[in-house]
């Protein structure tokens, strides 16, 4: 007997040996469960012990159990220890102590067959006699027990892992499908949304975390009644956290060593579980939703952030990542040309095109986009390491200093000052004669001095005459030649003429009727008429007829008494008037008057 414990206690080691140094050992599958059923049989020093802890354990194993069903459905029963006690008779320690069969016979392992177990027979058989005294383990007809076959069979969730407020399905899978079921008796653990069903497959709600199982009774009552405790549960978890993103809208940055930059991230999009908590690093402390880094450095910056939501699930999203460059240095030019673009200042004149220059930038990798600003004027530029392209901009039409800088992402780079001006510029004017009221008077401006190429070939200047104003297009070259509306009044005004505010020519000018004078006024007689006519001549001085017309109203005069008032023509006498002499003898004087100037005058004398 010692021999035998022996043997199996060194094979045994040997086995163990020979599997580590295998590799890594494998769980027990079925044919380990059946090697080790059968080895207890001749193990009569006390192994035989270890058969009804097998047996209790291949109940609790579903696989076991499947295995044990599927030779039940071949005609064979593997037994429990109180079992094979009820159908032989004895128990295997019994055995040992009774005479029979020889002690070969019984230490060799049980092996079922069709030649040594037959299904459906009345009696119990073993490998050697029928006398042979059945033990723990053995093998021994379905009728030893009954007719009716057990429905064994295996109880599972789907799914085996579900989050907090989720569902469940149960369901029981027979070994032996021949069998019907008939009815389904499930309890389910604490905590489960029901706690009994007779639904083949119920599905549960769990609303907390936790390890939840369930129970069911196959056909109560009927003889084919079966309990099987489902050996899987349902993890409960929490509720994940779900859908969250990190993003910050400054992707890139700017900084200089005397000027740091922030960036901000902000997690958004979370679902699951509220309320969430935030715990952020890499540079970012704090648990609110959004965090804030300070850039002082050149660098790709990106934080981490971890949210977790009231059920302690976490979720780690990627925070986009910031690029933080250092700034680029370039100098501020201005020209009136894009090739003459080198000026640190200029001065130009109200509403006049000029050009902007970014040059002698360093520090730029390929190109990079700045902006400009100034004068009311907003640009974004490409700047390249070097000398730039100069881009055309348009002076303000309001004069004072405008500073033009160029920046990149708020940081400055440069800057130019920009004077908006009208220059300084003196010239002569005067008027033709005579400046009669309210005549269209010729008006004449020279050359004007300091005049710039800024102001172009032709400028707008102002003449201010008796509080009216006239608009003047004065060229560079030749001034300013026309005729101007002068009062209607006789008297003196001062007028001047102005540029962007600044006097360019001031004067006087005086409203007056020319002195027309005229020798060969008299008298006519027509002796076909027997009458005497009065006529004004064709002889004028001081009258031009381009500033005046060539026609003139004029009061004839005998002597301080008007006769009337005649259309005097400038070329060719125009009216006559007939007189009639006085009847009284003497000396008469007659005169022609234009504004109060005379004429001429002549005298008639009348004798009785």
């Amino acid at each position: 007997m010692k021999w035998v414990f022996l043997s199996a206690f060194f094979a045994c080691i040997a086995v163990f040996l020979w599997a580590c140094d295998m590799g890594a050992i494998e769980a027990k599958d079925l044919d380990d469960e059946m090697a080790l059923l059968n080895y207890g049989e001749f193990n009569e020093d006390g192994m035989a012990n270890l058969i009804p802890d097998a047996m209790a354990a291949c109940n609790d194993d579903p696989q076991c159990v499947a295995a044990m069903e599927k030779a039940a459905g071949n005609g064979e029963v593997f037994l429990s220890s109180s079992e094979a006690q009820e159908e032989g008779g004895s128990s295997a320690a019994d055995s040992s102590s009774k005479g029979g069969s020889s002690s070969s016979a019984q230490k060799g392992p049980v092996v079922p067959s069709s030649s040594s177990i037959q299904a459906d027979t009345t009696s119990v058989v073993s490998s050697s006699s029928a006398a042979t005294p059945v033990s723990s383990t053995t093998v021994v007809s379905s009728s030893s027990k009954s007719t009716t076959p057990i429905v064994n069979g295996i109880c599972s969730p789907t799914p085996a892992s579900v989050e907090r407020g989720g569902s469940a399905t149960w369901k029981y899978v027979a070994i032996n499908s021949s069998v019907t079921i008939e009815s389904y008796d499930w309890t389910f653990d604490e905590g489960s949304s029901i706690t009994t069903s007779n639904d083949a497959t119920p599905a549960v709600t769990y609303a907390a975390k936790g390890s939840y199982g369930a129970s069911v009774v196959i056909n109560k009552g009927l003889a084919t009644e079966k309990e099987v405790k489902c050996q899987s549960k349902v993890e409960v978890t929490g509720i994940k956290v779900s859908g969250c993103t990190c993003t910050t809208p400054a992707t890139s940055l700017v900084v200089s060593s005397s000027k740091s930059k922030e960036a901000t991230w902000t997690v958004s999009g979370c679902t699951g579980a509220e309320p969430f908590t935030y715990a952020w690093g890499g540079g970012i402390s704090g648990t609110e939703a959004s965090g804030t880094m300070t850039i002082s450095a050149k660098g790709s910056y990106a934080p981490t952030v971890t949210v977790t939501n009231s059920d302690g699930m976490t979720m780690s999203p990627t925070c986009n990542s910031v690029t933080a460059s250092e700034l680029p240095g370039a100098s501020c030019r201005f020209g009136e040309h894009n090739y003459d673009a080198n000026k640190s200042s200029m001065s130009v004149v109200p509403g006049q095109t000029f050009y902007f220059k970014a040059a002698s930038a360093t520090g730029i990798t390929g190109t990079a986009s700045m902006t400009l600003e100034g004068g009311g004027t907003t640009k974004t530029i490409s700047v390249a390491n070097g000398d730039n392209d100069a881009v055309q901009l348009t002076a303000p039409t309001t004069t004072g200093s405008y500073t033009y800088t160029l920046s990149m992402d708020g940081e400055e780079v440069c800057t130019a000052p920009l004077t908006v001006e009208y220059p300084t510029l003196t010239t002569t004017c005067s008027w033709g004669t005579p400046v009669m009221p309210g005549a269209s008077v010729q008006f004449n401006m020279n050359k004007c001095s300091g005049w710039t190429d800024a102001m172009g070939d032709n400028a707008t200047m102002v003449l201010t005459l008796d509080g009216k104003t006239t608009n003047l297009t004065v060229s560079r070259w030749n001034g300013y030649s026309g005729k101007i509306t002068v009062p209607d009044e006789l008297g003196t005004y001062s007028y001047t003429v102005t540029y962007g505010g600044k006097d360019v020519c001031t004067g006087f000018v005086t409203t007056a009727y020319p002195k027309i004078t005229s020798t060969s006024c008299g008298f006519n007689f027509h002796s076909w008429e027997n009458k005497y006519f009065f006529t004004a001549g064709s002889s004028f001085s001081n009258w031009d007829a381009n500033v005046i017309g060539p026609n003139l109203s004029m009061d004839l005069y005998q002597d301080n008494e008007k006769l009337t008032t005649l259309s005097v023509n400038r070329y060719s006498n125009g009216d006559m008037y007939q007189l009639t002499f006085p009847t009284e003898p003497g000396t008469y004087t007659y005169r022609l008057d234009y504004q109060g100037n005379t004429v001429c005058s002549v005298e008639r004398e009348v004798e009785e």
